[in-house]
């Protein structure tokens, strides 16, 4: 495959992929509110041709499905469309998402957390890196929490010390591991001026090119839950490029498996030691 930068500049179409589970309204109103506006803020600037919307419903009863019944009325004015994918049960993050990725003909796709706030020109700002280079297929946000302290979303390939350091917040492993977590993170690198390649992107925001994406399936189905974005980021990076954007501003509300109990620490865990098999170690 050759690469190649380019300088399109034609409007493009935008597909986008919410999955959600026990929606928490507040908050996804936000997000959705937040996604209206960089979509029209881009259709502003000539960028953006198409948005279509994808509302997903993974959840466990009817509540969720009311829910996202109400934001495609409350918003269907804001997209050239909304389709609500209902009636599947829980497939898991990676394979909702899938519904929408495998079947969607727009130029590039975001996947998006139902707990994510877009800066308003983040999208045009996404289309216009994206056009300028053809060789990137996955484009990763800066990130900050509801408290405005950095997120470091962008991962180098991880170790299983490196997670149980980070996820247990013990002070002498943190201490003892302290070199190999600021280089998982890319403390070394990030906070940047310029975009960096990456090796792992975080699956709460990314900014996909459709046809790399299809080309490669999508997300692996294997995954449930956990690590289905640093699978998809490697597989992406083996034909394309992954790169973190530090002028791609999103507010991040999500928090670590090890906080959510015990069902999400299996999960977890389980997740890991495929990834890393599917990694091949």
């Amino acid at each position: 495959m050759a690469l190649s930068d380019s300088t399109a500049t034609e409007p493009a179409s935008l597909s986008i992929s919410c999955v959600t589970y026990n929606l928490h309204n507040s908050t996804f109103n936000a997000t959705i509110e937040s996604l209206a506006c960089a979509c029209a803020y881009a259709r502003a600037q000539g960028r953006l041709a198409v948005s279509h919307l994808y509302l997903i419903d993974n959840g466990p009863d009817e509540k969720n499905y009311r829910a996202l019944c109400a934001i495609q009325s409350a918003f269907y004015a804001h997209f050239e469309k909304i389709t609500l994918l209902t009636g599947h049960g829980n497939l898991g993050y990676g394979s909702g998402n899938n519904l929408a990725l495998l079947q969607t003909t727009s130029h590039y796709h975001l996947v998006l957390n139902p707990d994510v706030l877009l800066a308003e020109n983040n999208i045009s700002l996404a289309l216009d890196y994206m056009n300028q280079h053809p060789q990137v297929g996955l484009l990763a946000p800066d990130a900050v929490d509801e408290f405005g302290e950095r997120q470091y979303l962008a991962k180098r390939k991880p170790s299983l010390l490196v997670l149980l350091a980070r996820a247990f917040s013990l002070e002498f492993m943190r201490k003892l591991m302290a070199q190999k977590l600021y280089r998982y993170e890319y403390r070394d690198i990030i906070p940047t001026q310029v975009p960096v390649e990456i090796e792992l992107a975080s699956g709460c925001y990314m900014f996909l090119r459709t046809s790399i994406a299809q080309q490669i399936g999508g997300f692996d189905p294997d995954f449930f839950m956990y690590f289905e974005d640093f699978n998809l980021s490697r597989r992406i990076a083996t034909i394309s490029r992954v790169v973190h954007h530090p002028e791609l501003r999103i507010v991040h509300f999500g928090g670590g498996a090890f906080k959510k109990g015990i069902k999400h620490i299996k999960y977890f865990s389980g997740s890991f030691f495929k990834y890393k098999c599917k990694s091949h170690f």
